[in-house]
Formats: C-alpha cells, structure tokens, sequence
C-alpha cells in the first residue's frame, strides 16, 4: 500500500503539520487531500506526496491562488 501523507503550509509557517492519507491510488488520495482541506482553514497550500514522490499540490483559492493552473501562451514560439 502507498504511503501518501500531507504536508500542511499556513501562511508564515512553511510545515505547519504532517497528516497521514489512508488511499489506494492517487485519485483517492486527491480526495482525502481535499477533504482534509477544510479541516485547515486559511491554509496556504497543501503538498500531497506518495512516499518521497510528488503528487500534488492544492492552493487555497481564498488567499488569491488559482484553482486551475493558468493558461499561459506558449513563448519558446
């Protein structure tokens, strides 16, 4: 089984918390992640990891964070 865990960052506080994510794959672990969210409010971001892999990375949109990633043109054209 993998071992997903959370790194929690609150503003001013790069490693807030670690929290341990009980999933299977990573889209279960996506999830657990965003669940975990609102259990943080006014959290900065929250790393998602599978053992030293990187996931994801879920920003708070209610500290001006994009919820999707922006669509910038593409300038090595």
């Amino acid at each position: 089984m993998p071992d997903y865990y959370c790194i929690i960052h609150m503003p001013g506080a790069p490693c807030r918390d670690i929290v341990g994510v009980g999933s299977a794959d990573d889209a279960q672990a996506c999830q657990e992640t965003e669940r975990l969210a609102a259990h943080w409010p006014g959290f900065e971001t929250i790393a998602l990891y599978d053992g030293e892999r990187p996931v994801a990375v879920l920003a708070n949109p209610q500290l001006g964070f994009a919820a999707e990633p922006l669509d910038l043109p593409n300038l090595a054209a």
